[in-house]
């Protein structure tokens, strides 16, 4: 036998018997918006648990859907941290996303969202608040949670929503008085609470998905390969979930390094946990539908909605 034939077939057993953290791994980009629960992105990410699964993540981070969404659209991502909403729209407009994993889901344990009344404001309750002005980002999960708080206090439609997109600015202009109120995540929750700011309203009553990881499915769709990579990715997810719940005060520490949480922030905000499943349950179909029929309300969706396992993945 040749030299080339017998380093030929000795690369061949060696492909065949590395593991997949030894061989090359998955490159993936993942769109971020700055929620407290993107952490197990960037955590997996700092801690070496995606590359011992045979990942290689890349997180992005954007301030905004909108800005996500477009992204996503030109084809620089592979996925997005965010919410169902999300995941519809860019599934209607042509980019094929389907639903991993769930970071967050509203519990009674843990505060995901709220309805933060500036610091500059005399309003002290909802009733004070009707017909004032609440800064939002229309067509997110920021307005869906809006309205399933409103609804649920019999409120719904009593407030004026004002699209603001960018998330900081959001912020920024609560805190400066010039919107009387905000629906924000944590920590940007515990961040505007801290400075004077009052939460009138929270999601812990709430059931329902709140952010969601998904990738983008092959052009060819759901093949041996991708589902492989979505089993390693929710497997790396999982450790990094147990991680976090371990040793919060450390991962506190490493949200101030991602931006995740400002110096300011940190003293009031209660470290998250995930708990209830989280973050391995996935949407169920009554919750897809239901997404889907506000957005149908809303007129953000037009055609028909693809079946469930289209836009869930199914760990068979």
């Amino acid at each position: 036998m040749s030299i080339k034939k017998i380093f030929a077939a000795f690369s061949l057993a060696a492909a065949l018997f590395l593991t997949p953290s030894a061989q090359a791994a998955d490159a993936l980009k993942i769109g971020a918006l700055p929620a407290a629960d993107s952490l197990i992105l960037y955590a997996a990410k700092e801690d070496g648990v995606f590359t011992a699964h045979g990942l290689d993540v890349e997180v992005v981070p954007f301030q905004s859907a909108l800005e996500l969404g477009a992204a996503l659209r030109a084809g620089s991502l592979g996925g997005l941290f965010g919410d169902i909403v999300n995941v519809l729209m860019q599934n209607e407009n042509g980019v094929p996303l389907m639903v991993i994993a769930t970071t967050s889901h509203s519990s009674p344990d843990a505060r995901f969202f709220g309805l933060a009344v500036s610091p500059r404001s005399k309003v002290q309750t909802l009733e004070e608040l009707k017909g004032k002005s609440c800064a939002i980002g229309r067509a997110t999960i920021v307005e869906l949670v809006l309205d399933a708080l409103l609804e649920q206090e019999g409120a719904a439609g009593s407030l004026e929503k004002r699209d603001i997109r960018q998330i900081p600015v959001r912020l920024q202009m609560l805190l400066a008085g010039q919107m009387e109120s905000a629906l924000l995540p944590e920590p940007l929750l515990s961040l505007v609470e801290g400075q004077g700011a009052r939460v009138l309203l929270d999601d812990r009553k709430l059931n329902m998905p709140l952010a969601v990881i998904a990738l983008r499915k092959p052009d060819g769709g759901v093949d041996a390969a991708f589902t492989d990579r979505v089993k390693r990715f929710r497997a790396a997810l999982a450790e990094e979930a147990a991680r976090i719940n371990a040793d919060p005060e450390k991962y506190k520490t490493m949200m101030q390094k991602f931006r995740l949480l400002s110096p300011q922030a940190a003293p009031h905000y209660t470290m998250l946990r995930f708990v209830g499943g989280t973050p391995l349950i996935l949407p169920t179909e009554d919750d897809l539908q239901r997404r889907a029929a506000w957005m149908k309300n809303g007129r953000l969706l037009k055609k028909e909605l693809p079946a469930y396992g289209d836009i869930i993945f199914q760990d068979k």
